[in-house]
């Protein structure tokens, strides 16, 4: 990748933009940063090839398609490189993760999966294990109750973007099989044309945007947005998922926490969860004594609150998407 990127001001306006609407035409995004169409473009893939931005995807709301996500944390053990790169290329592969993750730390892998129920996920895990036994130490499980994207502002810092979790609606959605393929195409590539979704799909331009506009509406899809996950080490920092223990919150501290949450800048995903743990954060930093103060402000915000935390260094993202092989059989 070369020497580390440098972002200017520029960069980062077109970056705000990108995580305000990842389908924002060029156009759009030029005139709100005030530069031509044919730079914002230039810059934009610049931002690529730099290994900054590592794709543009679709946030879905997995519950309206009538599936649970559920966050699987690993230990092994008696493992060598060979066998470790056999599970994980197994566990990358399987239908229902959506996000694999190698991390140093409480755990050795994290993993999403999205399943109908728990019942499913245990009978995925039984297999797993089956198959690994000899190699698979001990895992935990958390529901995932929330969860909430919030945009990378550390990568336009100091640019503000006054961010307001999504609107979400309860239940199931009606889907039908249009809906799955166009939740299939934009899930890597949320900025892909009506005009070449059609030509991958088959299907007409004027009903492909019916079906878009549908979605929309109906809170199936949440926001687009870049996927800079990875791509974050080009410009110095290190990506960590930090989980908290907690004793039951009064609404004010609760509602302290996730401000603080919130109005950290290096923070770009929180979880809610039910289970082994409360709270889940992924954060990117640049150094210790940052990560230091990020443990030391959650200590101090919620002091005896705060029976435990575990803080695990992500190593390398295997998998990240909202659309597994498994959503194909939801119609």
């Amino acid at each position: 990748m070369g020497d580390r990127l440098t972002l200017d001001l520029k960069d980062k306006r077109i970056l705000r933009e990108l995580f305000i609407d990842g389908r924002m035409p060029f156009s759009k995004i030029a005139k709100n940063v005030g530069l031509s169409k044919q730079v914002v473009r230039y810059r934009y893939q610049r931002m690529y090839e730099n290994g900054l931005l590592m794709g543009m995807n679709s946030v879905y709301d997995i519950n309206r398609l009538g599936l649970q996500t559920y966050m699987v944390y690993v230990k092994f053990k008696s493992i060598d490189d060979d066998k470790e790169k056999n599970i994980l290329e197994s566990l990358t592969n399987h239908p229902n993760t959506s996000w694999v993750i190698k991390t140093i730390g409480n755990y050795d892998v994290i993993l999403q999966f999205f399943v109908k129920d728990l019942s499913e996920l245990n009978n995925i895990l039984k297999k797993f294990e089956s198959i690994y036994e000899l190699y698979v130490d001990s895992y935990v499980i958390d529901t995932v109750k929330e969860e909430h994207t919030v945009p990378v502002p550390f990568l336009y810092s100091p640019l503000k973007y006054d961010w307001l979790p999504p609107k979400k609606k309860p239940g199931k959605a009606k889907i039908d099989k249009i809906d799955i393929k166009i939740l299939e195409q934009l899930a890597s590539n949320s900025r892909m044309q009506l005009s070449v979704m059609a030509q991958k799909t088959g299907l007409s331009r004027d009903l492909l945007k019916y079906h878009l506009k549908k979605l929309q509406r109906e809170k199936v899809i949440l926001t687009y947005r870049p996927s800079a996950w990875s791509g974050s080490k080009s410009i110095g920092y290190s990506w960590y998922f930090i989980t908290l223990n907690l004793r039951d919150l009064s609404d004010e501290k609760k509602q302290s926490l996730f401000a603080y949450v919130k109005n950290n800048v290096h923070v770009t995903y929180m979880y809610e969860l039910i289970g082994q743990h409360d709270l889940g954060i992924e954060i990117r930093l640049e150094t210790g004594d940052e990560l230091n103060q990020v443990l030391m402000d959650l200590r101090r915000l919620l002091a005896q609150d705060l029976k435990r935390h575990e803080l695990n260094l992500i190593l390398k993202e295997y998998k990240y998407t909202y659309f597994p092989e498994c959503l194909k059989s939801l119609v």
